[in-house]
């Protein structure tokens, strides 16, 4: 069997090549032991053997290569801190899987090392490693020209040309998610004055902390209609800004995709605002196709996605 991990935002997510899928918010590992964790595996998927896994870990901005899991230095990141969340049920899957004995490889994030078009460098860091799983799992069912926006409680959209990824837009670059967003003038002010890291400012930049809500749940009916309906603009727009890449590149009308926990009641609204039909992804989608990237390593595989697999 081939297991994938996607380390998400708000939760852990593991599948096996089958479909078969299994949600841990993150919380809740940072409170669970590594058999616990390997136990939830086993029982949830159904495991009774694993040939490969694929992990993503964090950022992913230590690595270029897909590389064993013991071959990657301290975890395949630069540095443990940085932008975004920590809650340790990252770290706590990572050392359950480093213990569990079952072959294992890291996935990459796409950032400014990595082979991607130039004008994107620009910016330090494109996207982590399980969008790669989300990349690879729609072009192992035959698209090869594609853009994804994964658009939920941080929004993050990427471009793949000829089944190779161009270009990323990370989420502290333009569009807000539901939680985290880019600095913008206020928040600049507020990092210079010390009232808040700028790491604090990220984690608040999203649409509903400036509209005083935590959760979608929380809001009105008329506060969750606007949080969805912008963010389903900001998703239109960052789909667009990659459009212009890939006409750029040569491809006019790449397939179009919107990935997240609202993805499935998006879908029509941003189809609606591009003029063009948009296909919803659903939320065990990086997982699976993490999992089709174990599948693939283990037959043999020497790129994905234009990513290099490491020969040891």
């Amino acid at each position: 069997m081939f297991l994938g991990i996607d380390h998400g935002t708000t939760a852990i997510r593991f599948a096996v090549e089958t479909g078969r899928c299994w949600e841990l918010p993150r919380h809740e590992a940072s409170r669970l032991s590594s058999e616990e964790i390997l136990a939830g595996a086993r029982s949830n998927l159904g495991l009774s053997h694993v040939d490969l896994v694929v992990l993503t870990y964090s950022m992913g901005d230590g690595l270029t290569r897909i590389v064993r899991l013991e071959d990657a230095p301290n975890r395949g990141v630069v540095q443990q801190d940085g932008a975004g969340l920590h809650v340790g049920g990252g770290t706590k899957v990572f050392e359950a899987i480093k213990s569990s004995g079952w072959p294992c490889v890291l996935l990459p994030g796409i950032h400014r090392a990595s082979d991607v078009d130039p004008r994107l460098k620009v910016f330090s860091h494109g996207m982590s490693p399980e969008k790669v799983g989300l990349a690879y799992g729609v072009f192992r069912s035959g698209v090869s020209s594609f853009i994804i926006s994964d658009a939920s409680s941080n929004t993050v959209t990427f471009a793949v040309l000829e089944g190779k990824i161009v270009g990323a837009l990370d989420a502290p670059i333009f569009a807000p998610g539901l939680i985290q967003g880019p600095l913008d003038v206020e928040a600049i002010r507020a990092v210079d004055a010390d009232r808040l890291t700028a790491n604090q400012a990220f984690t608040r930049g999203g649409i509903l902390p400036k509209m005083g809500c935590r959760r979608l749940e929380e809001c009105s009916i008329q506060e969750r209609e606007l949080a969805l309906e912008t963010l389903a603009l900001f998703a239109a727009m960052e789909i667009s800004a990659l459009q212009v890449l890939m006409r750029d590149r040569g491809e006019a009308a790449p397939a179009l995709f919107l990935a997240g926990s609202p993805a499935k009641e998006m879908e029509e609204r941003v189809s609606g605002l591009l003029g063009r039909r948009i296909a919803s992804l659903d939320r065990c989608a990086a997982a699976l196709g993490c999992a089709k990237v174990a599948e693939d390593v283990f037959a043999g595989a020497k790129l994905i996605l234009g990513i290099e697999v490491d020969g040891r």
